[in-house]
């Protein structure tokens, strides 16, 4: 009793931290500030001086990104290279890896020769096992005081600590507090059409999506596909069965390994979701949806995310985190009035996840020929206010103008570099940012129902060490890619019998092995967390 008070007591003092909610797929939270001891010891903007680090040398470094060149991304890092140049005397060049493409690149260029300096990383984006590789330059307090003294004197220190792996720290984490929560954006133009009250639950997005099945031919109910939202539909199924269910079963280790654990069993045994007891009703009920016509037959190969394909009036609903949410609706209710796009909670009654600050990051590259004029820029990134302006918002006057002074209003031009979308996630920094004002109209209401019901899960700040079971990760992350994902978009005509499948495959894969070593692991952090 006294470990579970403990946690409710340190989810409570988080939550009242909370500004406002958000996530990235993820994607995420408006500011809750940060304290004004903590700013005050921010040291001012400024080339290092006297017995400061070498910037003689102009250096460019190339930085990595996830999700879609903005339009307009080259003429906000104008600004922010000009900015760099000045302070550093280092810019840096954008590389992006499309949400179809980050699973299988992401790996691949740590291995491709290129030279490259910085990354966006995350819990869910192969921060642990590229730091396990060697993949990641360390970045030590020492590293942290000489590079980057802004990013040393307002990081969150739960942040610091939740970055370690084996003792040694490899991501900035985010200076931001977040909470994920999904929501549906439908057509409400379609919704008076055909008598639909409400879409916030999943028996109510069947209803609104059988209506567009059964009257309006051109549109594709939910277009998903992309490898960034193959499994969002099941990950909704899932959470709301887990959440509903006695064992309160939730994900542990990487996103790829498909483990799991009942958040109630103390002895961690950690199973894969195929082995889990509600598993085959998930994925029945997405062969379901599926044979309905919910998505498309080419869903498996699509490229394009579900709120691209809503965005261009192809799809009847998305299914995004409402960060993202967050970053479109104001250009789809100025491009599109006639739409009335609504917004409604997909949380169905599971509650949102409380993030660590390892949801977002940024890391460099252990080959990197500039490490320390990388992290320098990174400090820049996070916490210089018109640089980190840029990155996040756009261009002051173009793509945003301020409202008070922690608020925004897009402007039309911000349709070519969204709000929030910039994958900028990695540098949010809950000193600097700004709420964006005519939005979705329920924010505020949506946001005080999963402020009231977030919550942070037993493992949340769980780091898997796969350095021992490398081989058996990479044939299993495999038939995460193909088998998984098939099922988790309802492709099958025998879900038993492919769900045993899957199981022999991951068998034969190694998959004991890496959920022993994981259930290992889970022990030892239940005893160094709980005690």
């Amino acid at each position: 009793m006294r470990k579970r008070t403990r946690i409710c007591s340190l989810l409570m003092a988080m939550l009242l931290g909370i500004g406002v909610l958000g996530g990235c797929g993820s994607e995420p939270a408006e500011g809750s500030g940060t304290p004004e001891s903590t700013k005050a010891s921010v040291p001012d903007a400024g080339q290092p001086e006297g017995n400061g680090p070498d910037i003689s040398k102009e250096v460019e470094l190339t930085m990595y990104l996830i999700g879609d060149r903005p339009v307009d991304n080259d003429e906000v890092f104008e600004k922010i290279n000009a900015r760099l140049k000045e302070e550093i005397n280092a810019t840096i060049n954008v590389k992006f890896m499309s949400w179809g493409e980050y699973e299988e690149k992401y790996p691949l260029i740590f291995a491709s020769g290129e030279e490259w300096d910085i990354i966006y990383t995350a819990d869910w984006c192969f921060y642990n096992g590229q730091a396990t590789k060697q993949g990641f330059w360390e970045i030590t307090q020492e590293a942290l005081d000489t590079y980057a003294p802004m990013t040393a004197a307002t990081i969150y220190p739960e942040a610091w600590e939740q970055a370690k792996v084996n003792g040694q720290v490899f991501m900035l984490p985010m200076n931001y507090k977040e909470i994920t929560s999904y929501v549906y954006m439908v057509r409400g133009d379609l919704m008076e059409k055909y008598d639909i009250k409400s879409v916030s639950s999943l028996d109510e997005a069947e209803a609104y999506m059988d209506a567009i099945v059964a009257n309006e031919p051109t549109l594709i109910p939910l277009d998903v596909g992309s490898d960034y939202d193959k499994l969002f539909v099941f990950d909704r199924m899932w959470e709301k069965a887990n959440w509903e269910s006695e064992e309160k079963v939730a994900g542990i280790g990487t996103w790829q390994a498909m483990g799991s654990v009942s958040e109630l069993d103390d002895n961690a045994e950690v199973k894969g979701n195929y082995d889990q007891a509600l598993f085959q009703g998930v994925i029945e009920r997405l062969k379901d949806w599926k044979d309905r016509g919910f998505w498309s037959k080419n869903a498996v190969v699509n490229t394009q995310n579900n709120t691209e394909s809503f965005l261009a009036g192809r799809s009847a609903m998305a299914l995004c985190n409402a960060n993202t949410a967050k970053s479109i609706y104001s250009q789809m209710s100025t491009e599109h009035p006639e739409w009335k796009v609504q917004v409604f909670d997909a949380q169905d009654g599971a509650p949102p996840v409380l993030n660590s600050y390892l949801a977002n990051g940024m890391s460099i590259f252990s080959k990197s020929k500039n490490p320390e004029r990388a992290l320098m820029a990174l400090d820049y990134l996070r916490n210089d206010v018109e640089i980190n302006n840029l990155f996040c918002y756009g261009i002051e006057g173009k793509h945003w103008e301020a409202a008070g002074d922690n608020a925004l209003v897009s402007l039309p031009d911000s349709a070519n570099y969204a709000y929030d979308g910039n994958c900028n996630w990695g540098v949010r920094n809950d000193a600097n940012w700004r709420v964006l004002e005519g939005g979705i109209p329920n924010l505020e209401e949506l946001n005080a129902v999963w402020k009231e019901n977030a919550r942070s899960r037993r493992y949340q700040t769980f780091v898997f060490n796969d350095a021992d079971v490398k081989n058996e990760i990479a044939t299993i992350t495999e038939i995460f890619n193909s088998d998984y994902k098939l099922l988790g978009l309802g492709f099958t005509d025998d879900p038993a019998g492919d769900i045993a499948k899957l199981k022999s495959k991951m068998t034969t894969a190694g998959a004991d092995k890496v959920y022993a070593e994981m259930q290992k692991q889970a022990q030892e952090f239940l005893k160094a967390n709980e005690n």
